[in-house]
Parts: C-alpha cells; structure tokens; sequence
C-alpha cells in the first residue's frame, strides 16, 4: 500500500518516473519498495544521525536522480559476469556521453537489494571529479563521495522503522564512513554535502591542519585501493622520486651529470629552433620522421609536424630550468627534501588507520562544546557524541574502544544541567554524570524520551533509566560512608526537561 510522504506522495511521482522511462518491472518494484523502506525509517535515522537532510529534502534527493541522471537500470542476475564485478563495487554507473556536462544521463547497475538500490541511486547524482585535482583532493572527494552514499544507504541499512542496530559488514568503506561523518558533525552536511572539484579546496581552510592531514592520508590509502589506474599511475611516480633521490645523492657525480644533459637538451633545442626557422629544412625533417614510421603512427602535414617539435621545445626549455634550480645549492637543498617529504607521505599512508584519524578529529570535536549553548544544539551534540561512540574504526572495533569519552560526557551533563536542559539529580555533578552516562549509549531511538528512577541498596546508589515502562539500562555509584550527596529526585522523573 502506497504512503503519502508529507504534502506530495513521492511513491506515485517515482512510478510515473519509471513508467515513463520504460524500467522494467523489477527494477520499478525494487525503486518503489526502497522508497517505502527509507519513509519508514527515516524519521528514526535523522533523531540518531542529526547531521542529514530533511525527510522532504531527501525524498527529493531520490526523485531528482532518478528524474535526470538514470536513463536506463540493469539489475544484475544472480551467479552472472556481471555479479561477480559489482561484488567489490556493488553498483556500476555507465555514462552514455561522460564528456557531456549539460547530460549526464547514465545506464545504473545494481544488485536486487534495497541497500544497494538506494546506494547506487545517490551514486548516480554525484559530480564526476576533475582528472586534474591535485591527488590529496581528488581522494577526499572521492572518500566524501563514498561516505554520502554509505551514509543515505544507512536509513535501511540500520534503520527498520523499530529499531537501531548497525550492521558493521555491509559498510562499503570504514575510512570513508568515517570522514564524512567527521566532516558532516564538523561542519555540517550541507556544507560536505556541496563539496565538488571546483571547491574543495575550501577544505583547507576550514579544517585544522592535523585533522587535515590525517584525513587526506587516510583517503589517499582508500582512493588508492579503489582506483587502479590511479593506484599504478602513484606507483611510477613514487619509483620515479625515489630513482631521481638515488641519483642526487651522489652529489658531485650528479651535478657534473646535469651539466652533461644540459648541453645535450640546449643541442636539440638549436636543432629545433633551425628547423622553425627554415621551412625546407623543417619538411626535410618532417619527411624523415615519416619515413620508417606505420601509417597509423605517421604525421599526415607539416603543420602537425611543427606543433609537435614545438611542444617538445616547451617541454626541453622546462626541463633545462629544472636542471638550473638543481644547479643552484639552496634550490637543491630545497628539491631535494621536497622528495624525501613526498616518499615519506607515502610511506606514511600505508601506516595510517582510522584510529589516528578519530582520536585527532575528537580532539576537534570535543572543543565545539564550549560554544554551543541553546537547547537543540546541545541536545544534537549529546546525540552526537552516542553516534560517534558507535562508530566502526574496524570490523571488531568502534571508537568508545580507542577514545576515552568520559570527560566530553561528564561536562556536557554538567553543562546541560546548567542550562535547564537535563533534571538535576544530585548536589554533585560527579554523582549526576554516573547516574546518568548510560544515555550516551543507549540504542533506544529517542534520548529525551528516557526517564530515570533512582533508588539505594547495599551502600549503592542505583539508577535505573527507562524508555516508558521499559528498563533500558542501570547505573551504580558507591556511596562512601559520611557521604553529604542529596538525591533531589526519588521518583521516576524525566532525564530532560
């Protein structure tokens, strides 16, 4: 049975959509059935999430993609070719004209599965990103890119429309998952969200230096394993710096060489110049060029020829002022540690883990309290801090297993307490946090929806959290003897005011 998603039923836009694009009846059921699944728990992934679009946003989001971008869907069949390529991947997106930005109408490839329909559908709306960003760019929109779509796949993922429960196993990528969540409680989705090519350089400006480069290293080692082409193209570069390192520590041996090749370069660049200079002689050697070459490799004019021997004049001269700055000590000096900083990013990048990235970016995260004072922000930031809590670092780790959370927990109470915001329990604030520090890990979908009843036995005090009727967790504080702490609340009483 179809819903009606707020003012406008989204269900009956989306079947309009791929009737008129002649989907087939599969691919049409499986688009519908996702779009039934994210209106039925997104209302729960955004009170757990904070950092998303609106449910009306993003219901627009899916419409608007499949709309403009998904000119054809091909669902991949069980035990095919074409299951066992998507198996890394999980979805294979086909450009029909990539060089055309004003159409980028795509053929999307999926598994059956909800998750990976969803996945797969905010894949298709990305930008593509520029060949030509520097490659500590092009990896974090690309680990950006990934991580939005681990996150929009997320409201099915773990989200039932009863429950929250992460399933660790079916997330694409740790380390983008990871960034873009940084990035999004940093600052904010649709800030991350309206990251491309011609902009995110902004990045580096308004991310701090150390979590900057922990980021960049971490997303250079996903973007490495994930593009081949790049992957090889990174390894002739880094065998390149380290062949040309060798070389200059020779040091005198070097110098005398660079002397050598310049002379050499500065012989063709006359032979060149003669050549521009002189049309008979420019189509002798045009000629001569042709002579033993294949007819697919030939140059069909003079005037091709000329364009070619031109760039390579360009690309002699740049060569030969490199060679200049190497002659020069402080410029060697200087080149010289510039190679040794890029073979040891590298090597640094095959170290790097999520965990590093997480315990600098919490370090960030933590000083954003002490600005935050208004109710809802406050409230966001609890829920935050639990998100993050449960955040994978590894298959069998989350981050409350590498980041101890107690102070940022213990102020935050306090400081809520402060505001009105939470039910004071005590006279002690010590007290008040390990009465109440359970709600940062709770899984019940709604924090402020949790009461607490408090109560004495052996010498403890106990408090028992409750989600209505329903124990949701305790917590014990040992009451030492002569001990002045005065409960002022007894009775169930809800934790938020």
């Amino acid at each position: 049975m179809k819903s009606k998603l707020l003012q406008r039923d989204y269900s009956e836009e989306l079947e309009e959509i791929c009737e008129s694009k002649r989907f087939e009846r599969e691919a049409q059921n499986l688009l519908l059935s996702m779009l039934y699944k994210v209106d039925g728990a997104y209302n729960d992934y955004k009170t757990v999430k904070r950092e998303v679009p609106s449910k009306e946003e993003f219901l627009e989001i899916i419409i608007d993609i499949v709309k403009k971008y998904c000119k054809e869907i091909e669902i991949a069949k069980p035990n095919s070719e074409l299951e066992k390529e998507l198996t890394k991947s999980r979805c294979k997106i086909v450009e029909e004209e990539p060089d055309n930005k004003y159409n980028k109408e795509q053929k999307v490839i999926f598994f059956p599965n909800e998750k990976v329909v969803l996945y797969s559908i905010i894949k298709a709306g990305l930008d593509n990103i520029n060949a030509n960003l520097d490659l500590k760019d092009k990896a974090m929109l690309g680990a950006i890119q990934i991580g939005r779509c681990i996150s929009s796949s997320e409201v099915i993922r773990d989200f039932n429309g009863f429950s929250w429960s992460q399933i660790i196993a079916e997330i694409e990528s740790l380390e983008c998952n990871a960034i873009y969540t940084d990035l999004i409680y940093l600052l904010g989705e649709k800030y991350v969200n309206n990251l491309k090519s011609s902009n995110i350089e902004k990045l580096h400006n308004v991310v701090t230096t150390d979590v900057l480069d922990k980021m960049q290293k971490l997303a250079t080692k996903f973007y490495l394993d994930y593009d081949e082409n790049q992957a090889k193209i990174t390894k002739e570069n880094l065998s390149k710096y380290k062949e040309k390192l060798e070389e200059m520590e020779k040091g005198q041996e070097y110098i005398e060489n660079i002397s050598k090749t310049k002379k050499e370069l500065l012989s063709k660049i006359k032979e060149i110049d003669e050549q521009l200079n002189n049309p008979k002689d420019l189509r002798d050697a045009y000629i001569k060029h042709n002579k033993d070459l294949p007819n697919e490799k030939k140059i069909f004019s003079v005037s091709h020829y000329e364009e070619m021997i031109q760039k390579q004049r360009q690309d002699i001269l740049e060569e030969i002022e490199e060679y200049n700055k190497l002659q020069n000590p402080i410029e060697f000096v200087k080149i010289k540690q510039e190679i040794i900083d890029k073979i040891n990013y590298f090597e640094e990048i095959n170290n790097i883990k999520i965990e590093d990235l997480q315990k600098t970016f919490f370090e960030e995260f933590s000083k954003m309290l002490n600005d935050i004072n208004e109710k809802d922000r406050l409230i966001d930031y609890i829920y935050k801090i639990r998100y993050l809590k449960y955040l994978p670092v590894s298959k069998n780790k989350l981050m409350k297993d590498i980041v101890d959370f107690k102070d940022l927990e213990k102020n935050t109470i306090k400081k809520c307490i402060e505001k009105n915001i939470i039910t004071p329990i005590s006279n002690n604030p010590e007290t008040d946090y390990l009465l109440l520090k359970s709600i940062f890990e709770t899984k019940n979908i709604s924090i402020e929806s949790l009461s607490i009843k408090l109560n004495v036995q052996d010498g403890k005090l106990i408090s028992e959290i409750y989600d209505g009727d329903i124990l949701d967790s305790t917590n014990e504080v040992e009451l030492p003897q002569g001990s002045n702490i005065h409960l002022r609340k007894t009775k169930k009483v809800k934790i938020f005011d």
